[in-house]
């Protein structure tokens, strides 16, 4: 799902998520529990609140998606 992100650019571009829509509600990010690059985007697990998402922006596109991420 398209999403927007407020994210931290410090030594590169989107560094760190900070915030994120989920539909139109606003979600603090409260921990990153993973983060990774593949060649088409930049990859975060985090969570917000009592959920888990995965965050990838896609370079191409310049475009942020999110999706739930179901517990283990």
């Amino acid at each position: 799902m398209p999403c927007q992100v407020e994210s931290y650019s410090g030594f590169r571009v989107h560094e760190r998520p900070r915030r994120f829509t989920w539909g139109e509600t606003w979600l603090e990010i409260d921990r990153i529990l993973e983060q990774w690059v593949t060649p088409e985007s930049l990859c975060f697990k985090v969570k917000a609140g009592q959920h888990t998402f995965r965050l990838e922006y896609h370079y191409v596109q310049d475009a942020w998606e999110v999706e739930p991420v179901s517990p283990a």
